[in-house]
């Protein structure tokens, strides 16, 4: 069995300032981290190495700096990592980003599985997954967790905003894997060094994926024509004093706002 698993690097929340004055996120300062969700996807299919004997590759799109989580993953026991890197891929949206991440998955070709996390840091939009099935022409399980696989097909739970539906596919299938699916993994400090210092990362371009600039442009659909930032929020009013007292001048507050009758 082989599963793919795409990883993202994103910009750590905690580290990303917002300047009102240009209207942009400053991200001058701001450090580079996993996206969170992905790391349930690759603690996924670690799990299915661990106990079918899987192999897993992760694969990245980004600079060259994009390299340290791949290193991450393979500290973790990823079997390879593989970055897609040129300077063609900055700045694409998601349709140009399925389209690159697909060829990748072509070139790597006799999977079982691709697994990704729900929704990225960055942007939150939870596209990815359901685009990229629909570009490969796969069935998709999306919000998974639970996973079982045998048999020639997979079997995970969908989550549901009330519950979970079980599901089934076909193998090859893409599933987003769930916020809270497992116990996400971290390196081991042996595991990081010989990440740097015995693993390698294989480097993919453009001629690597057999595109051409023209066919990334023609996929991005995407035009960004100005940021701004959004209105600061008015402090609320602290009330204060005995709670009986506090509830009568808030339920004034609340009829004279016509919130409550």
């Amino acid at each position: 069995m082989k599963v793919i698993v795409p990883i993202k690097q994103v910009y750590d929340p905690r580290t990303v300032r917002v300047s009102r004055s240009r209207g942009i996120l400053d991200i001058r300062e701001a450090e580079l981290m996993m996206n969170p969700g992905d790391r349930y996807a690759l603690a996924e299919a670690l799990r299915l190495k661990d106990e079918q004997g899987a192999r897993v590759v992760a694969i990245s799109m980004g600079p060259p700096e994009a390299e340290d989580i791949l290193r991450e993953a393979l500290a973790m026991d990823v079997d390879e990592a593989i970055l897609l890197s040129d300077e063609a891929f900055s700045g694409v949206d998601v349709s140009a980003a399925v389209v690159i991440v697909a060829k990748a998955i072509d070139k790597i070709g006799d999977y079982d599985l691709i697994l990704t996390g729900c929704k990225a840091s960055g942007d939150g939009s939870g596209q990815f997954a359901p685009r990229l099935a629909q570009h490969l022409d796969l069935p998709q399980i999306t919000r998974a967790s639970h996973l079982m696989v045998e048999g020639g097909k997979v079997k995970a739970r969908h989550k549901l905003p009330d519950g979970y539906a079980v599901l089934e596919a076909s193998l090859p299938a893409v599933l987003s894997i769930a916020e809270g699916a497992n116990e996400p993994r971290y390196p081991s400090l042996p595991g990081s060094i010989a990440a740097y210092d015995e693993r390698t990362v294989a480097i993919w371009g453009l001629e690597h994926l057999e595109l051409t600039p023209d066919e990334i442009t023609e996929n991005t659909c995407t035009e960004v024509r100005g940021t701004l930032a959004g209105l600061e929020r008015e402090l609320g009013r602290v009330i204060k004093g005995e709670p009986s007292e506090a509830a009568k001048e808030l339920t004034q507050e609340l009829k004279g706002g016509g919130l409550m009758r």
